[in-house]
């Protein structure tokens, strides 16, 4: 019996006459290879397994992810007579893609391509992996998609009729040329001018449009198919490494272009370490795992472009006219970069926007560029006349009002430095504190309650099966209810000197300096029975939610270390999950296995109770 027949999976891709192109993912279910070892037989004996899910995508995205992926559905040929079909996808950065069709007579046919295999493997001559499928009227067979790689997991399937294919490729190949075509162009234009002009900006902006193009061109998957097709492994690390070295000359560019050192020094200073970064990672590409270079510099890609456009406005505000052009051309390529991050970590799906993104964005930035550094020319010119005319007066007058001015902006600087210090430390979700500000702070608690003999408790909380609450209602949900615990948690944690942090996910801690058991599991019990106590709804559905907690408490004294009470809570915060949920458990001796100049157990602080086991609050 099929599957269709079955009722266990989506609908057939049925393909008729009138059939020309389809992206296929929400006629597919999808199986989690964690280890990667299941072969074709394996899947097949496993078909009815309730482990296969259905994403309701037609162009599957699974972000990062170190699983293989098989992909399931069913071809009908409905044609008159019997046709070829394209099948295949749009994604040549995909390591490994096995495509397996089987015939109801056993018969299989098995495509294997993918980057990290030899060009010369491919069914067609082509950047993307597609092969051909031959059907006879009233076929149904069974289609088997294996995915794996180290980078952004993605596999937009698709069914294509091979006149639609070709049409899409012309116009593919035409975009992509006349992207190339403008490139080279603005590279030989800046070139010219570099050589004419001798500024250091324009060679640098050179070198950044040279790297950046061929780190479109490896990304598009023209290069392993023109420069390095038989070099597979090559081609797995050119990406991180052209990309790299485009972002370390971006950098080299901007910090010439707006004279940071001089504007803004300690803009400069995190310019100058992101520089670095990006010089270390691109030759360590050759060295680690894909997956890491790849996602380091995915994400440098983009806090690069957020920080010059934040330098930017501050330059624009400090009077300094390039950085206009500098404000437009990041804001167009910021938009590229996160479009492309965001869909290659799988938060958005794939289209034509964020497809080519990139390429539009940057070409807008390219341009922009090229017209900050004619405006640059422009400007150096006008203030040279102007200082030839001024006088010796009139020079030290201005002089006086710069000095002014940047004492202004160094002043500004330091506010913003110290409301950046604030930021840092506090969750942008919850408004609580972070674990940054934790490990700050933490050490602080310690030495004074070592000092005065005080006792120091922490509660460890976590929200209970807040796994579910995200797969069952969304992770809009998810973020809702750690919104309200954290007002619960906030509001009952309000005496000067404790703290509510969020320490991860859907987990808070509270440190609670000079406070006993007692008093401890008081503020426990409050923030349970609050939290118990919430209404929530989401799209009209009331949701349930309780929080387990862990408590420790102690009298630090010099050989325990802080970490060693987190430790103890986390323990005690396990010990109330295992003992079913929406519970406190506390154990004053719980820190008694940590060394002791003395040799003896740790004693709750006096005037605690000692509980000898966890119990519910």
């Amino acid at each position: 019996m099929s599957l269709l027949a079955a009722g266990a999976w989506a609908d057939a891709v049925k393909l008729d006459d009138q059939f020309t192109s389809l992206a296929i993912g929400r006629h597919l279910r999808v199986l989690d290879d964690a280890t990667g070892r299941m072969s074709l037989a394996d899947v097949e004996a496993h078909r009815q397994d309730s482990r296969w899910e259905d994403r309701h995508s037609d162009n599957l995205n699974f972000g990062y992810s170190r699983s293989a992926l098989w992909l399931h559905g069913e071809l009908i040929n409905q044609a008159s007579q019997q046709q070829d079909w394209l099948l295949g996808m749009r994604y040549p950065l995909l390591d490994y893609l096995d495509i397996y069709v089987v015939w109801p007579d056993g018969r299989v046919q098995h495509h294997a391509s993918g980057d990290r295999r030899p060009f010369n493997t491919r069914s067609l001559e082509n950047r993307n992996f597609y092969f051909k499928l031959k059907l006879q009227q009233g076929d149904h067979v069974q289609l088997y998609v294996r995915v794996q790689g180290q980078g952004s997991l993605q596999a937009p399937l698709e069914v294509s009729t091979p006149s639609h294919y070709e049409h899409h490729a012309r116009v593919e190949q035409l975009l992509l040329g006349i992207y190339s075509g403008a490139l080279l162009a603005m590279l030989a234009y800046n070139l010219l001018l570099s050589l004419s002009l001798r500024d250091k900006a324009y060679v640098y902006y050179v070198v950044y449009i040279s790297m950046f193009g061929l780190a479109q061109y490896t990304l598009s998957g023209l290069a392993f198919e023109t420069l390095w097709p038989d070099h597979p492994n090559w081609g797995n690390h050119a990406a991180p490494i052209f990309m790299g070295l485009a972002g370390w000359s971006l950098v080299l560019f901007s910090r010439q272009f707006l004279n940071l050192q001089a504007y803004r020094p300690r803009a400069d200073l995190a310019m100058r370490g992101l520089q670095w970064l990006y010089l270390i990672v691109a030759p360590g590409s050759l060295v680690l795992p894909y997956a890491i270079p790849i996602k380091i510099v995915t994400l440098a890609t983009i806090v690069t472009p957020v920080l010059l456009l934040i330098i930017s406005v501050g330059l624009l505000r400090q009077g300094v006219q390039q950085a206009r052009y500098f404000l437009a051309a990041f804001t167009v390529l910021l938009l590229g970069v996160l479009l492309t991050a965001v869909h290659m970590f799988g938060i958005v799906q794939r289209n034509f926007l964020t497809e080519y993104s990139m390429q539009i964005g940057s070409m807008l930035e390219f341009t922009l560029l090229s017209f900050a550094l004619a405006h640059r020319v422009k400007l150096a010119r006008e203030e040279n006349e102007r200082l030839q005319m001024a006088h010796a007066t009139e020079l030290e007058h201005r002089v006086q009002e710069r000095t002014r001015d940047l004492d202004k902006a160094m002043d500004e600087l330091t506010k913003a430095n110290e409301r950046l210090q604030e930021l840092t430390e506090q969750d942008a979700l919850t408004g609580l504190k972070n674990r940054m500000f934790l490990s700050e702070r933490m050490p602080e608690v310690w030495r004074l309650a070592q000092r005065w003999h005080t006792p120091v408790s922490v509660l460890m909380i976590d929200v209970d099966h807040f796994k579910r609450v995200n797969d069952d209602y969304g992770h809009l949900a998810g973020d809702e209810a750690i919104r309200l615990v954290a007002e619960v948690i906030a509001h009952t944690v309000q005496r000067p000197g404790d703290h509510a942090v969020r320490y991860g996910g859907e987990e808070f801690l509270v440190l609670l300096p000079q406070t006993h058991t007692v008093g401890a599991a008081h503020i426990a019990e409050t923030i349970r029975l609050g939290v118990q106590a919430l209404d929530f709804q989401h799209n009209g559905q009331r949701i349930p939610l309780t929080v387990s907690i862990g408590l420790a408490s102690v009298v630090p004294t010099i050989d325990l270390p802080p970490q060693a009470l987190l430790n103890a809570a986390d323990k005690l915060l396990y010990q109330a999950k295992q003992a079913g949920r929406n519970r406190c458990a506390l154990n004053p001796q719980a820190l008694a296995t940590q060394p002791r100049k003395s040799g003896a157990a740790l004693k709750p602080a006096a005037g605690q109770p000692d509980p000898a086991s966890s119990a519910q609050s």
